[in-house]
């Protein structure tokens, strides 16, 4: 048994409460889950099981898309509605489309994030939310985030509901925060929906309870790992050649049939564009591994399954 979970995380418990609730359900090896989600937050949340754990960096790094809703007028230290206000301010009287340009106009592109003081990101070790807890002062370093699409949904003060696209990394309880200093104000998220990780989407996600109903076998929504890597290209081997990336050897071949991601079957010899990492499988769907490609060698990286 391997594969991954799209589930619609409910609001009110974490993301790990959720492997919590399944693990007497699937009685898995192994599972884990592929970017944290809120309390707050609902939507799209990735359950990885067995191998599927092994590509869970591949899937962290994917665009994130959000619905959050923002309450301007007050500030809490967690930058969401579940912290202690720390500060108020006058909410904006502006029009949507004032609102509007201010906010894409900053906010979208690429620019430096200071994450939330209430965050599982370390400092010399110790989470942050753990020094925010002990009242340590300090101040989280900033890093480069990337929102990629933004919009205003809707704009009726003191609230306002955003969408927006962006990259691994970025905190919308951060976005809320800045997009509140930004409009003369300050703001707290009050609430979050991921629409979508990747290609999965809340459209295809299926419940905690739908997935434990007496009459479900949750088998019928396990998500193949293979589908879960669309990003990545991939070539097809014989199953010796897949014996012998298990057994750690390089394997050559004068040409290389690789598939890229939305393009045709390419039949070409090695060239400097070739990708870092591509997935190779063998025709009967038995072995998936992480290879290299340099001077038409392939060289396993790492071996996902092989039965």
């Amino acid at each position: 048994m391997r594969g991954l979970l799209n589930i619609n995380k409910p609001t009110g418990i974490s993301s790990y409460d959720v492997i919590r609730r399944l693990k007497p359900l699937l009685k898995p090896k192994r599972i884990g889950h592929a970017g944290t989600l809120d309390p707050i937050g609902t939507g799209v949340l990735l359950i990885l099981i067995n191998e599927a754990t092994k590509i869970s960096r591949f899937l962290l790094n994917q665009p994130k898309e959000y619905e959050a809703e923002i309450r301007f007028g007050i500030q809490t230290d967690t930058d969401d509605i579940t912290g202690k206000p720390i500060a108020t301010a006058p909410v904006p009287q502006i029009s949507a489309e004032e609102a509007e340009r201010i906010i894409v106009n900053r906010f979208t592109g690429e620019f430096e994030q200071t994450p939330p003081r209430f965050s599982a990101l370390k400092n010399a070790g110790t989470p942050l939310y753990k020094l925010a807890r002990e009242g340590v002062e300090f101040t989280p370093h900033p890093r480069l985030v990337t929102v990629y699409e933004l919009e205003l949904l809707n704009w009726q003060p003191p609230c306002a509901i955003i969408r927006c696209l962006v990259s691994s990394g970025t905190y919308i309880r951060s976005l809320a925060r800045d997009i509140g200093f930004a409009l003369n104000s300050c703001a707290t998220l009050t609430g979050l929906t991921r629409k979508k990780v990747g290609n999965f989407t809340i459209e295809t996600a299926v419940s905690l309870e739908n997935l434990a109903a007496p009459d479900a076998d949750w088998k019928n929504f396990l998500i193949p790992i293979e589908q879960a890597l669309t990003q990545l290209p991939r070539i097809t081997i014989t199953p010796e050649q897949a014996r012998m990336l298990l057994q750690g050897k390089i394997i050559t071949l004068p040409v290389l049939n690789i598939t890229f991601p939305e393009t045709p079957k390419q039949k070409l010899s090695l060239s400097s564009d070739l990708p870092d990492i591509t997935l190779a499988l063998s025709p009967d769907n038995n072995f998936l591994s992480l290879v290299k490609i340099s001077d038409n060698r392939i060289k396993p990286v790492k071996v996902i399954y092989a039965d």
